[in-house]
């Protein structure tokens, strides 16, 4: 998959196609103003305001609380960039917005998007990793009010584009109890008990995770079949007799050393035929590595922020496969294409 600018006929095409075209500027420039327009209007509620019917840019930036000029200056960026519509100086969202910027919506990527604002400045230390081998590991720096909030609640949007795809893949039958690695905003949980109601759940995670989680859960009305078990990964119990085990989003922050035990103790806590679910926004191998912009990136992204980086699905599965797992697989998802699964049986 392949990010960047979009040709609207031959002419286009030819010129940027042109040695001489300045293709950096935009790289640079173009896609930052574009991220931040989005953000800014998802972080002013300019789509919530506009989910019931257009509105004049005086009227938004009066409800939206926004200096007026600005306020025009954002909506005319983002009709441009295609996340509004305009006519007769009225505004509207449009389809792309209206499906996944409006918090009526489910699912919708609000939280994700807001989320990106720690994200960016994570980011920003992308010189001094590369000059230093310096990373942020991010898990310790969400000390500042409502940040954990941000991350799972962003996190979980993530999770919702794929949740109902991701666990047809999965699919065994009438499972009993379930345990979640990593899973502290608890949507993969509550949606496996929502399909199982004899189900239960143990996620585990960080405390501060799984606070958020459990009140997710308590929202959910699932408090007496859902617990969570705390503390770092490698010093948590995980327990024993699991019909299934969930490893999802978790692996590329995690050194090869760490991966290779994690497999090993889910190998343990699994029941006879147990099955381990892997998620991963795995990097392509050999030739396809060069058309992998998107993962190559994450990969990138993933060693400013926590030291590590996305592995190979080959890595995954031989070091699932040394851990005593069989009848490995890959599953590709519609819903997620910047991600795979792999399922595994002990």
């Amino acid at each position: 998959m392949r990010m960047g600018l979009i040709p609207e006929g031959t002419r286009d095409r030819l010129i940027l196609r042109s040695r001489r075209f300045p293709l950096p500027l935009f790289d640079v420039m173009g896609t930052m103003l574009l991220s931040r327009a989005v953000m800014a209007g998802v972080r002013f509620g300019v789509f919530d305001l506009l989910a019931e019917e257009p509105k004049t840019a005086a009227t938004l930036a009066r409800e939206a609380g926004c200096d007026p000029q600005a306020t025009q200056l954002l909506l005319d960026a983002l009709v441009a960039c295609g996340y509004l519509e305009e006519e007769n100086n009225h505004y509207r969202n449009s389809p792309v917005s209206a499906r996944w910027l409006v918090s009526r919506n489910t699912p919708n990527l609000i939280h994700f998007v807001r989320y990106n604002y720690e994200q960016w400045e994570w980011f920003s230390h992308l010189e001094e990793f590369i000059e230093q081998g310096k990373s942020q590991d991010i898990h310790r720096r969400l000390d500042q009010p409502g940040m954990w909030r941000s991350y799972m609640l962003g996190l979980r949007d993530l999770a919702a584009l794929s949740g109902e795809e991701l666990l047809d893949k999965v699919s065994i039958e009438a499972p009993r109890r379930l345990l979640d690695v990593g899973g502290g905003h608890a949507y993969f949980s509550i949606l496996m008990c929502r399909r199982h109601p004899t189900l239960q759940a143990t996620i585990l995670d960080l405390e501060s995770a799984a606070s958020i989680g459990r009140e997710l859960v308590a929202e959910a009305g699932l408090g007496a079949r859902i617990e969570f078990r705390t503390g770092p990964l490698a010093e948590t119990s995980f327990g024993e007799h699991y019909d299934l085990a969930f490893l999802f989003n978790i692996v590329h922050h995690l050194d090869e050393e760490t991966c290779r035990t994690t497999l090993r103790r889910l190998h343990t806590a699994l029941a006879p035929s147990g099955t381990l679910a892997v998620w991963e926004p795995f990097r392509e191998e050999g030739r396809n590595k060069r058309k992998d912009q998107l993962g190559t990136l994450l990969a990138l992204f993933f060693g400013v922020t926590s030291g590590r980086q996305t592995y190979q699905f080959t890595q995954v599965a031989e070091w699932a496969r040394q851990a005593g797992f069989e009848n490995i697989r890959r599953e590709k998802l519609r819903t997620a294409p910047f991600a795979a699964l792999l399922v595994a049986t002990k």
